[in-house]
């Protein structure tokens, strides 16, 4: 069933090419699309050069928000969190919404 989610992923240090490369595979080879924002910088996790960009101006001292839209959201932050595992300190869900409950809403908050 396709969702949005948000989460806050808190990093104790910055990613590594080889993780962000993996994060960028794993985006653009399922059925979910995924999105870092943080201040005034957004990034799509299936455009390489963005992601890349993102996450040398990412300040580790600051959540980073992730959105994750549809299907299988949960393999999409069991990915991430894989992946990143040895960078992050915790991640926590922010909202979660399912297909029907985005058509009814004229605006929805990630």
């Amino acid at each position: 069933m396709s969702r949005l989610s948000s989460y806050d992923i808190y990093f104790n240090r910055t990613l590594n090419t080889s993780q962000i490369m993996n994060l960028y595979k794993q985006a653009t080879k399922h059925d979910y699309t995924i999105y870092l924002r943080q201040n005034s910088y957004i990034a799509d996790g299936g455009h390489l050069p963005k992601l890349l960009s993102f996450f040398l101006l990412v300040d580790i001292d600051n959540p980073v928000l992730l959105i994750i839209d549809g299907e299988d959201v949960n393999k999409a932050i069991e990915t991430v969190q894989e992946e990143c595992q040895e960078s992050v300190d915790k991640i926590s869900c922010r909202t979660n919404y399912t297909f029907s409950q985005i058509n009814h809403c004229a605006s929805i908050t990630v």
